[in-house]
Parts: structure tokens; C-alpha cells; sequence
């Protein structure tokens, strides 16, 4: 893989790449969404990977109904997956500052 491929579809259709790209797009949306809206950040979590995974689906051409359903349960375990990445990763970071 060339090292200006940083996303690919194929890879953001892994569960490491959907766990990484949710987390890391969460992190630099969190923020100003806490500034316009108190939105519980689990619920964004999943709307993301939700999206995410749509999109994956969408762009490869797999996309149908009975594929739309397992993104929605992919979504969760993606969210859950994620927000368990942010605990090990970015919260004990938050916590020593």
C-alpha cells in the first residue's frame, strides 16, 4: 500500500478501520458539537459509524436492504469498539492533564 493511501474504502470496510476513522472523527467533531448541542456522545458515535459503514457499502456497490440492516448492527459493535478505544486511549490522556 502506497503511504499516500492513508483510507481506502476496502480498509474503512475492516473493523479496525471503522473503529479508527469513527474514533478519530468523533474526537475532532465532539467539541464543537458540545458548543451548539448537548447531544449524548454515544448517540454521535453511532451515527457516524452508522454513516460510515452506509457509505462503504454505498461506494463499493454491496449496498441493499438486507446489507442496510447489518450496518445497523455493525454500527453498534463499531460504537462500542470505539468508545472503548477512546477509555484506553484518550481518556487517560485527558486525566493526567
Amino acid at each position: 500500500m502506497p503511504i499516500n493511501d492513508f483510507m481506502t474504502w476496502n480498509f474503512l470496510g475492516t473493523m479496525a478501520g471503522a473503529v479508527a476513522a469513527t474514533t478519530l472523527i468523533v474526537q475532532f467533531l465532539k467539541i464543537p458539537l458540545d458548543k451548539v448541542w448537548k447531544i449524548h456522545t454515544r448517540y454521535v458515535v453511532y451515527f457516524i459509524a452508522f454513516f460510515l459503514l452506509f457509505f462503504v457499502e454505498l461506494f463499493t456497490g454491496k449496498l441493499n436492504f438486507q446489507r442496510t440492516i447489518l450496518i445497523m448492527l455493525n454500527a453498534v459493535i463499531v460504537t462500542m469498539a470505539s468508545m472503548g478505544t477512546y477509555e484506553v486511549t484518550f481518556k487517560q490522556t485527558e486525566s493526567k492533564n
